[in-house]
C-alpha cells in the first residue's frame, strides 16, 4: 500500500489531488490533507509518507523551506506548482517529478508513471540544482497561472500593468484591459512578481515600472500608469520608487 499526502495551501487543489489520484490509482492510501503547510510538517515528521505531493509557493512556509526541516528526506516528493513553461527545464535538469498546475488526468498518470519508474529517494543536491535553475527561470519574462474563482488564468507577466488590493483577494490588470480578480493577497503577489521588476508603491497598489506613462509630484506624488489609472505613491516609498523609475525615465 503506498502512503501519500498532499499539502497545498489551497483547498481546490488539495481537492483535485486528491480525487485524480484515487482516479488513477484506487489503490493508493491518502493519510493526509494540508492547506497549512506548518500542519503538514509536523504530520510527516510523525507520519512520513511513501509519497508527498508538495506545493512550492505557500505563505509563511513555501516547499523548499519545508523540506528543509526535514532532514533527511525518506520519502518522495512530486511537486505541484504554477511555474511556468521556462521553470520545466529546471525540474527535467533536476531529474525531480513535478505536476504543473492545472492538474488534468493525464499530467497526473504521467507524474505518477514516472515516479514509478524511478521509486529512488531524492537527493539534497538535487534541491540545491533545481533552486538554482528555477532562480534563473525566474529572471525570464515569463507566464504566470493566476488562481481566480474558476481555476487558473495564464497571463504574461509583463502584460500585467498593475494589481491593486481588495481585502484578501488581488484585482490583476493586464495590458489589453482584462480585469482579474484572484484569491490571493497583495503581499502573496508581490512575493511572486519581485523578481520580475515589479514595486510595491503603496498599501494597496503593486505596479510594473515598465508601464508606468507618467508622474504628478503634487499632493505627495503619484503614477500614471499605462491604464490612464492615477495610483498614489506613499511617503515611505516616494524616495526608493524614483530611484527605480531614474533608472528608466528621464526627468527634466
Amino acid at each position: 500500500m503506498i502512503n501519500i499526502v498532499i499539502i497545498d495551501d489551497e483547498e481546490h487543489c488539495t481537492n483535485v489531488l486528491g480525487n485524480l489520484i484515487k482516479k488513477v490509482h484506487a489503490d493508493y492510501n491518502i493519510i493526509g490533507i494540508f492547506t497549512n503547510p506548518i500542519s503538514g510538517l509536523e504530520f510527516i515528521k510523525h507520519t512520513p509518507p511513501d509519497l508527498l505531493f508538495l506545493d512550492i509557493e505557500m505563505p509563511n512556509l513555501n516547499g523548499f523551506k519545508l523540506l528543509d526541516k526535514i532532514q533527511p528526506i525518506n520519502f518522495d516528493v512530486i511537486f505541484t506548482t504554477a511555474y511556468d513553461q521556462y521553470a520545466i527545464k529546471a525540474f527535467q535538469y533536476s531529474a525531480i517529478n513535478y505536476l504543473l498546475k492545472p492538474i488534468t488526468v493525464k499530467n497526473m498518470v504521467k507524474a505518477l508513471s514516472n515516479w514509478e519508474k524511478r521509486r529512488n529517494k531524492t537527493s539534497s543536491e538535487q534541491w540545491k540544482i533545481l533552486q538554482k535553475q528555477l532562480e534563473n527561470s525566474s529572471k525570464n519574462y515569463s507566464q504566470i497561472a493566476l488562481p481566480t474563482g474558476s481555476g487558473y488564468q495564464i497571463t504574461v507577466i509583463q502584460n500585467i500593468v498593475r494589481c491593486q488590493s481588495d481585502s484578501n483577494y488581488t484585482f490583476i490588470f493586464c495590458k489589453d484591459q482584462t480585469k482579474i480578480l484572484i484569491s490571493r493577497t497583495l503581499k502573496e503577489i508581490e512575493e511572486l512578481l519581485r523578481n520580475h521588476g515589479f514595486v510595491r508603491v503603496h498599501q494597496s497598489h503593486l505596479i510594473n515600472p515598465h508601464h508606468v506613462k507618467g508622474i504628478l509630484k503634487q499632493d505627495g506624488g503619484s503614477l500614471i500608469m499605462y491604464d490612464e489609472v492615477e495610483i498614489p505613491v506613499s511617503r515611505q516609498k516616494a524616495q526608493h520608487i524614483n530611484e527605480i523609475l531614474e533608472t528608466m525615465i528621464r526627468f527634466k
